[in-house]
């Protein structure tokens, strides 16, 4: 009788830190995915430059100033650039079906070139008109968590961003989606809304013209040409 006593109180003790065990695991799992969105916030950062390009003159080329862009950042973190249009707010290196011309984007330290080329020949120096462009938009990350996007590299950077981002269902073309994941495991810090240097009085004034915006079915045509990661 003792025997069984005995049996039955280790029964029941085991019962019992088994459970505890059991709701302890349970507890630290939820606090961990609550603070996981803390913890991802903050160490990484995505600065967010904005650029004001509808008094742009025209021309096939923009140079801008960007001092976010520093030799450190040059060759240590990714950078993503969007070219906001009347249609759409699409990711540089860019082929515009509609009007003929393929954007492509340079960077340096505190600098950003933005060249346009015709699509007939990609030689010739493409104008693009005044009421075409709005704005260009630099992303530019700084993960301090390797397990988001992996180790760094300058050349495979954008690759393995476009890959990481590919695996969420996230298409990196489409500069919406891509913000708002980022948002999601990141800090934004904004930059503030810059304007391009020698804007006139006469350009600020100029009136867009509505009749050059493209119909939604070459808007379409166009994102769907441009949807593999460059």
């Amino acid at each position: 009788m003792f025997l069984i006593t005995v049996l039955w109180t280790l029964v029941c003790a085991i019962i019992i830190l088994g459970y505890s065990i059991h709701l302890y695991r349970k507890s630290s799992s939820w606090i961990k995915k609550v603070d996981e969105p803390s913890i991802l916030k903050a160490i990484n950062t995505v600065e967010l430059c904005s650029i004001d390009l509808k008094n742009q003159l025209p021309s096939w080329s923009i140079s801008l100033d960007i001092p976010q862009i520093t030799e450190e950042v040059l060759y240590g973190n990714p950078i993503l650039f969007y070219l906001e249009t009347e249609a759409k707010c699409l990711k540089l290196p860019y082929t515009n079906h509609t009007l003929g011309y393929i954007a492509n984007v340079y960077k340096n330290t505190g600098k950003v070139y933005i060249t346009f080329k015709s699509l007939s020949d990609t030689i010739s120096n493409f104008h693009i008109p005044l009421w075409h462009l709005n704005q260009l938009k630099v992303l530019i990350i700084k993960s301090g968590d390797q397990g988001v996007f992996g180790y760094w590299d300058t050349k495979l950077a954008i690759l393995k961003i476009g890959a990481a981002l590919m695996k969420k269902n996230i298409n990196i073309n489409d500069y919406e989606e891509t913000l708002g994941y980022l948002s999601n495991i990141a800090t934004i810090d904004f930059k503030g809304h810059q304007y391009c240097p020698g804007q006139t009085q006469k350009t600020q004034k100029a009136k867009r013209n509505p009749k050059k915006k493209s119909s939604s079915n070459l808007v379409a045509k166009d994102q769907a040409l441009n949807q593999s990661p460059q």
